[in-house]
């Protein structure tokens, strides 16, 4: 039996927010729950996939090219009343995202070697995270497929959605890890599976969400012409905070290969100092998140005023619950982290890095929500140059500079994200108060009309 078609309702910030937190939730608990089995097993392990999740850090960023251009034609799509052309918008998200994905897989295993060397890894532990690069690499393209699913169901207000999948990611990921580790013992190779397994068990289920959502599929017939317009246009939209990701990533890089020539406890220290900051992260993304939606549904609308007063509170907030979760975890840093198996020295220095934190992610707060609201305004290049100039010229000079020249090891990394983070919030915010973008036209004109068919697919 057929389901209804789509329906589009706006939503509050709350209701597109909090279940991106507990996705958030459980996104932590995973990857605390990962490392601390990983640690089980042997700290050199931990170490490798660390390592070799610097060099997926980068693919994946480049996987999620069409996944932000999604987000903002679907929702300034559903905004201005035209859900066929969401549909579409759709469908080309997910087709795009996905041979893309596959071409990542591809560069990440075969230029393993070389990335690794560059990393300056531990000779160590290098053969072991090759050999998780190696059997991991192909989930790359199941994450680029499931970055663009997000988009689409969070343009939808779907956020709800999402709840299930990361319960799959980070619950059967975490038990197929022990099993695999601890009772089969198969080292790398027990590490890398469960990553390769779980995604393509995510897949599956995305699909089956985003056709209820949207009332489309992967494979939903749509014209050559529709598909190569609609490509452009994502690609237009999303190639500025790609190209920004991925330089910023790169910059981090020339940090984390200081601090990996420091040895595995330094290493590994970052490692857990990023992860229990990743729960702040992830609440700052939440929130940016649900804001970059609605304000591509006022720009929809054209009610920038709206979108304005929404930026500012969402800002605010923001702003504020970053310092003080960054404060908690600065003071239950040093009676958490001996739990996970750390050295006495691996945890002042990851302790060391918690508190440079507290400065650090309230400023990214800025940076995340600005930058979206920005984007989903259709408003990217200018913010990309932005965003890539810090990198370049204030990032990387001072991570090599505070970790390998002052030998300020994991702390100094921070530090230099600090200086980073400033100088892009300050450019950032600036911009969106000149207000700039509220002059920029819509993806979606009027002439882009639902005369054209509703396209979908029937769910059984």
């Amino acid at each position: 039996m057929s389901v209804a078609a789509p329906v589009f309702v706006r939503r509050s910030l709350l209701r597109l927010t909090w279940p991106l937190l507990v996705v958030t939730l459980f996104a932590l608990l995973g990857a605390l729950g990962n490392q601390v089995l990983l640690m089980m097993q042997s700290d050199g392990l931990n170490a490798a996939v660390s390592i070799a999740n610097r060099v997926f850090g980068v693919a994946n960023d480049i996987a999620v090219l069409f996944g932000f251009g999604a987000l903002v034609v679907v929702a300034q799509s559903l905004g201005a009343g035209r859900m066929a052309a969401a549909q579409r918008a759709s469908i080309v998200a997910l087709r795009a995202s996905t041979i893309l994905g596959l071409a990542l897989a591809l560069i990440a295993a075969i230029g393993a070697p070389l990335f690794l060397q560059w990393l300056r890894a531990d000779p160590v532990v290098r053969d072991d995270a090759l050999a998780y690069i190696w059997i991991a690499a192909a989930g790359v393209a199941f994450y680029a497929y499931q970055m663009a699913a997000y988009s689409v169901l969070r343009a939808f207000g779907r956020t709800v959605s999402l709840l299930l999948p990361a319960i799959v990611i980070n619950v059967v990921d975490v038990l197929l890890l022990a099993a695999f580790l601890i009772v089969l013992d198969l080292g790398p190779v027990g590490a890398a599976l469960p990553t390769l397994l779980v995604r393509g068990i995510v897949v599956v289920l995305l699909a089956w969400l985003v056709r209820r959502a949207a009332g489309v599929g992967l494979f939903t017939p749509l014209p050559p012409k529709e598909t190569g317009e609609r490509t452009w246009t994502m690609a237009r939209l999303s190639i500025p905070s790609v190209l920004e990701n991925s330089i910023f990533n790169l910059a981090v890089l020339v940090g984390a290969s200081a601090v990996n020539a420091l040895g595995k406890d330094a290493t590994n220290a970052q490692g857990f100092a990023l992860t229990l900051t990743a729960l702040v992260t992830g609440v700052v993304l939440a929130l940016a998140q649900g804001n970059e939606t609605i304000v591509g549904w006022d720009v929809g609308e054209r009610n920038a005023a709206h979108a304005r007063r929404q930026t500012r509170r969402t800002l605010v907030g923001t702003v504020i619950a970053a310092a003080a979760l960054s404060a908690l975890l600065w003071v239950a840093g040093p009676f958490v982290l001996p739990l996970v198996g750390l050295s006495d020295a691996a945890v002042d220095m990851a302790s060391a890095g918690l508190l440079v934190s507290i400065v650090l992610l309230p400023l990214s707060a800025v940076t995340a929500i600005v930058y979206g609201a920005l984007r989903s305004a259709g408003d990217v290049t200018v913010p990309m140059i932005y965003s890539i100039a810090t990198s370049v010229v204030v990032l990387a000079p001072a991570s090599y500079l505070f970790v390998e020249l002052w030998g300020m090891g994991v702390a100094g990394a921070f530090w230099a994200l600090v200086a980073a983070e400033a100088v892009k919030a300050v450019l950032l915010l600036a911009r969106w108060e000149r207000g700039a973008w509220e002059r920029r036209e819509r993806v979606v004109d009027d002439s882009d009309s639902d005369a054209d068919s509703v396209v979908s697919d029937p769910v059984s």
